[in-house]
């Protein structure tokens, strides 16, 4: 059986697509009388991809939902802190009876602006949990279908004017562990994160920033990797090539995750240099996998499944409020102070 489609709904009233796909969403930039002709016709054709907010107020409410699909795209990246995200999202979709569709998006495809099949018609919203290319963002956008962002490119001009975004607390979380590196009486202090591809990261950057401002500090460009790379010093290689170019090493390094800290404690120890013994070293994210590594990690504690059930209910909340302004949500995360930021100026 040919599944119904807006273009279908809107041939049969003599609409146009954009009128009837706003009227699916129960857009207030479309009169009553309208949506309830279109959500009307829509269920005597058979389509079931409607808001539940318009059923009912269509007086439809008896519509089964249970055909409803959300898709999540992320890159092949999957970990234990993906893992607990995704948990969280399919824990919380479940509850709201929707589907869950998750596609793992190739470079390949991404170059080449492939969407999941049957993406237009099959979908009721979208949750981006990678950062894609601005013009892989521009295809998801303009297909009009509700979309919640985990993060969010540094130039984030595309997203933001379409989509929610939730965001994990970077600043303040960043500059009170590296104000406790300056409480110790250490002023040399580097950083590593790739700043150049996400909010976050560069987050986290303007909170280390603030700390040593707040100290009187001048920051030594010379110890502070933030620029672009390919791999954004997710593999040993680009942490040591950070290193390497140090002139000297830091009296402590603040890495913008967690990967990326273990991957210095890894190579500083193979230069026979002790972590914190020699160095301070900390991290974000709170990976349990990273972080019961010796000495144990100072990081940044994200409360992930229940991140992943915020970012649903953002969805579920934009879905039946499509006219409201679009926000950015802030997810408050906890400091964890342990052995590795605990060294002591010599």
């Amino acid at each position: 059986m040919k599944k119904v489609t807006i273009q279908d709904i809107a041939k049969e009233l003599d609409l146009s697509r954009n009128t009837v796909s706003k009227a699916l969403r129960n857009s207030e930039q479309v009169s009553y009388e309208t949506r309830y002709r279109v959500i009307k016709k829509a269920c005597e054709m058979g389509y079931t991809k409607l808001s539940p907010t318009a059923l009912r107020q269509a007086g439809f409410s008896d519509i089964s939902d249970k055909n409803k699909t959300v898709v999540v795209l992320i890159k092949k990246e999957i970990s234990l802190f993906w893992n607990n995200i995704i948990m969280g999202i399919s824990d919380e979709l479940n509850r709201y009876g929707y589907k869950l569709q998750l596609n793992f998006i190739k470079d390949e495809d991404e170059r080449n602006l492939v969407l999941p099949l049957n993406f237009d018609e099959e979908v009721s919203g979208i949750i981006i949990l990678s950062v894609f290319s601005q013009e892989y963002l521009e295809h998801i956008v303009k297909h009009d279908i509700p979309t919640v962002f985990l993060d969010a490119p540094s130039n984030a001009g595309t997203v933001a004017g379409h989509s929610d975004i939730i965001i994990c607390e970077g600043v303040n979380s960043v500059r009170q562990i590296t104000s406790n590196l300056i409480s110790q009486g250490l002023k040399k202090i580097g950083f590593i994160g790739d700043i150049t591809y996400c909010r976050t990261i560069n987050d986290r950057y303007q909170g280390y920033l603030k700390a040593l401002e707040e100290a009187n500090i001048e920051p030594d460009n010379s110890i502070i990797a933030a620029y672009h790379v390919q791999n954004r010093f997710y593999v040993t290689q680009e942490v040591e090539a950070a290193l390497d170019g140090f002139p000297y090493i830091p009296e402590a390094i603040v890495c913008a995750n967690d990967d990326i800290a273990l991957d210095v404690i890894r190579c500083l120890k193979s230069r026979g240099i002790s972590v914190p013994g020699d160095v301070a070293v900390t991290g974000y994210d709170d990976m349990e996998s990273l972080t019961r590594v010796e000495p144990f990690l100072t990081t940044v504690r994200v409360p992930k499944q229940k991140l992943g059930r915020r970012i649903v209910q953002q969805l579920i909340w934009r879905m039946n409020h499509p006219d409201f302004p679009r926000e950015v949500v802030i997810i408050e995360v906890q400091v964890i102070f342990r052995e590795s930021s605990k060294k002591q100026a010599g």
